[in-house]
């Protein structure tokens, strides 16, 4: 992993991307909570379980998704199981496994501070994809999350990276991702400020949903790393991706069909 050195210490790249998107969705906290005139603290706190549950979300699901590797690995004896665990531990997220966390740490904070959950959720929701997208150029210093190789000649060639195979042009899937991300939380900042109503309603977390399944949906087929589950012609994430739109539609329709009956 990419390391920067500073006095005696090594930060890995990663690690310093993370902080400095987390550290900018408390900006943004501040930002919305004097433009909206809601409490600045309490939105804070939460944010931190939130990111607390989206650490846990994003390890549980990752070793839920490496359990067959686990099985085979230390199965046919090419590792002890402790010691493996521990490293499944020490690396490795998945990013639906942290938003489930997240927002169930959300709705848990928000009843611990007896805020109101829907508009907790919306002010918070354009944070995620601010500190998703500076997570994701964390992803592309070290390699992690790599690209396939690029026929087209443009794209990310590394030199010493732990994850993606070096020497190759690999498509910079994580930085497109990254901008996606940018693109959307500004999107989402906007509808919070031209609606007066918008944190009041579940609709701000749902166009997040959508926005960034359907982005997620299209950059899977460019990834190229090998550590994602794969079911059929369809990675993990996709999946999941597709019940998300599904579930939202779904909802979408009974509540027109609510609203005809009334």
């Amino acid at each position: 992993m990419k390391e920067i050195l500073i006095g005696l210490n090594a930060i890995s790249a990663y690690g310093l991307y993370g902080a400095a998107g987390f550290l900018l969705g408390i900006g943004y906290l501040f930002f919305i909570t004097r433009v909206k005139s809601r409490d600045f603290d309490d939105l804070v706190y939460i944010y931190v379980w939130a990111a607390l549950g989206a650490i846990v979300g994003a390890k549980v699901l990752y070793i839920l998704l490496e359990i067959p590797n686990i099985a085979r690995t230390v199965g046919s004896g090419e590792a002890d199981l402790w010691p493996y665990l521990g490293s499944m531990v020490s690396g490795g997220f998945v990013f639906y496994g942290g938003l489930l966390g997240a927002v169930l740490a959300v709705k848990t904070a928000s009843r611990y501070f007896s805020l109101d959950y829907v508009e907790t959720l919306s002010l918070m929701t354009p944070a995620m994809p601010l500190a998703h997208a500076f997570g994701r150029v964390g992803c592309a210093v070290v390699g992690c999350c790599y690209g396939r190789e690029s026929r087209v000649g443009i794209g990310i060639r590394y030199v010493d990276s732990m994850y993606a195979p070096n020497g190759v042009c690999l498509y910079p899937v994580q930085a497109i991702e990254a901008a996606a991300d940018l693109v959307i939380f500004g999107a989402l900042v906007f509808t919070l400020l031209k609606r007066a109503d918008a944190c009041e309603k579940p609709g701000i977390f749902e166009k997040y949903l959508v926005m960034y399944a359907c982005t997620r949906f299209l950059l899977e087929f460019l990834r190229g790393d090998s550590v994602r589950g794969h079911l059929g012609w369809l990675s993990t994430s996709q999946w999941i991706s597709i019940i998300i739109l599904l579930w939202i539609g779904m909802q979408r329709m009974l509540i027109k069909k609510k609203q005809g009956r009334e």
